[in-house]
């Protein structure tokens, strides 16, 4: 038989029950390893996996070693599992006597072996009207079946990813949704890393909306590194680490990413600094516009949060959860990164090195942690 491979349905490859062999091929890699992942579930229990369960690759074994594995009786299961990747190469000129023994094996296959090749797809694989061979193709559709994996369209990709944040316990925005497709493409493993990513940054927030996936998509690095300094003083440890990723990915110069961050870091801690001194003078974020003359000029003339007058409730809220030591460890720590970059390890600057990328996960690990 043939099958056309759907996502969430790997059931349908055993309909009643098992078959003794499965020829996978098409453009949609991915989907390869829902299905021979959701076969080896359903072939071998995990008590019998290391012992009737097999995996070959053919770039470095022979036909003869195939046909000598999946014949073996099992050790403790009902059946022994065989999985040879790379069958494409099969394909190549000289191999027919290779296909015709392999072809000859497949129809000879015991009820107690179940054997799953995997070819991998090429440029041309859109347009083959064979798997491997006419002649190998055939014994897989008589004795088991033939996997069709197609490339996904725009729709089914968007379904994939709803399922696939579904079975995380998400929800996402249509609107999300249909940037987040259009950004990262139709490729499966593209997506399945921007959903790892998008789960990681929402944390137990259910609904993925457009800002977030702005953010860990963002054309623009900025909106990335505005949204770490919020992780950064909201101590939000994983989400911090995430999007210092993505920073070091937009911009592969470490000392740039550190020069930017640590300055507007610094500049988040002043602002928090001069928040909490207003709060503690019992001025109200929405009197910010318009602060008693006195108490304006005891603000710095250069970041002042009279500039920033639009954000003064969130840094107000921010500032309540760090008291006055804990907002002078974090410039401390600042202070003794920023040495570290430039290139002096000694003295207070122990906890750093010389390495840039690292001093920042440091840094971040230091502040969250205060």
């Amino acid at each position: 038989m043939e099958i056309t491979y759907q996502s969430g349905a790997p059931q349908k490859l055993w309909s009643a029950s098992l078959l003794p062999v499965y020829l996978l091929w098409g453009e949609e890699e991915r989907l390869k390893e829902e299905a021979v992942s959701a076969l080896s579930q359903e072939a071998v229990s995990s008590e019998w996996r290391d012992f009737d369960y097999e995996l070959l690759d053919m770039a470095n074994c022979k036909v003869d070693q195939i046909i000598s594995a999946v014949i073996q009786v099992p050790f403790g299961g009902l059946r022994r599992l065989v999985v040879v990747r790379g069958i494409e190469l099969l394909r190549e000129k000289g191999k027919q006597s290779d296909i015709d023994r392999l072809a000859g094996s497949v129809n000879s296959l015991p009820v107690s072996s179940c054997l799953v090749m995997i070819a991998g797809s090429q440029e041309e694989e859109g347009r083959r009207k064979t798997a491997v061979s006419p002649k190998l193709d055939t014994a897989v559709k008589n004795r088991g079946a033939l996997v069709v994996f197609r490339a996904m369209n725009e729709r089914s990709a968007a379904a994939w990813v709803e399922q696939r944040l579904r079975a995380s316990g998400k929800s996402i925005q249509t609107d999300a949704l249909e940037k987040l497709t259009n950004i990262a493409g139709r490729d499966l493993l593209t997506l399945e890393n921007e959903i790892e990513k998008l789960t990681q940054y929402t944390g137990d927030r259910e609904l993925i909306t457009v800002r977030d996936v702005d953010v860990l998509t963002a054309e623009n690095p900025d909106d990335v590194i505005f949204a770490t300094l919020d992780a950064v003083t909201r101590r939000q440890i994983d989400k911090a680490m995430l999007l210092l990723g993505e920073l070091h990915r937009n911009e592969p110069r470490p000392q740039a990413v550190a020069g930017k961050l640590l300055a507007l870091l610094t500049r988040q801690f002043r602002l928090l600094w001069q928040a909490k001194t207003l709060s503690e003078l019992r001025i109200r974020p929405s009197d910010v516009r318009s602060l008693p003359i006195e108490v304006a000029a005891e603000l710095p003339s250069d970041g002042s949060i009279v500039q920033v007058a639009f954000k003064a409730g969130e840094l107000f809220a921010i500032a309540r959860n760090w008291s006055w030591e804990e907002l002078r460890q974090a410039m401390e720590l600042l202070i003794l990164c920023d040495i570290a970059n430039k290139g002096d390890v000694t003295g207070e600057a122990v906890q750093f090195g010389s390495d840039p990328v690292r001093n920042l996960q440091t840094l971040f690990l230091l502040i969250t942690s205060i």
